[in-house]
């Protein structure tokens, strides 16, 4: 599944491709059954979709469709913060920090999918501090699409992409400072900023 999502989300597979079980066990030496295990995954995160019992096709990315999982994971990531503020660590805190340290240098490095693993693993883990499943498992398949929106599209909102890592620097401001409201609200706009400015272009 990996492989597949990272060539989806980077666009090696653009929005419309057919994607052939066949085809890709032999370009990837497996059999079919994972292939058609890792399609299913994927169709469960929203980046593939079947139009038939047997066509399964990269899926489209819907500027509208996309702004309402900008709108839906501020939500879910509001209401996680909440929770992981009454109980977060420095230790958990200091993580955080590391974790925009390696985001910034990967993006002096021009290394786009480090960046947005890390970015990743940010927002996770004050998901996981929530201690929620169901946070988690709303979330993550909301990520992987906004992702792959934001990679197609990142020169249009960051000329910098040491930018992208210095945003989160208020999230973990508003965490060491343990204010509910404001740690909500401080990552509402965090999450909403993209597509401020991908409505300015």
């Amino acid at each position: 599944m990996e492989q597949l999502r990272t060539e989806i989300i980077q666009g090696q597979l653009a929005p419309g491709t057919r994607l052939i079980e066949m085809q890709i066990a032999r370009r990837m030496g497996t059999s079919q059954g994972p292939v058609r295990e890792a399609l299913r995954m994927l169709e469960h995160v929203g980046l593939v979709e079947r139009r038939t019992r047997t066509a399964t096709f990269v899926s489209p990315i819907v500027p509208h469709e996309i702004y309402e999982l900008f709108k839906i994971r501020a939500v879910i990531e509001s209401y996680a913060i909440r929770r992981a503020i009454k109980h977060i660590t420095n230790t958990e805190c200091d993580e955080l920090n590391e974790l925009i340290t390696v985001m910034h240098k990967s993006g002096l490095q021009n290394d786009i999918m480090t960046l947005f693993e890390n970015d990743l693993l940010f927002h996770r883990r004050i998901c996981e501090w929530s201690k929620s499943h169901v946070i988690i498992q709303a979330w993550m398949p909301l990520y992987f699409q906004i992702q792959r929106f934001i990679i197609h599209n990142h020169p249009d909102f960051f000329t910098n992409l040491t930018d992208i890592a210095d945003t989160h620097k208020p999230i973990l401001q508003a965490l060491r400072e343990g204010k509910p409201n404001n740690a909500a609200r401080v990552i509402r706009t965090h999450i909403m900023l993209v597509w401020s400015n991908y409505n300015k272009t």
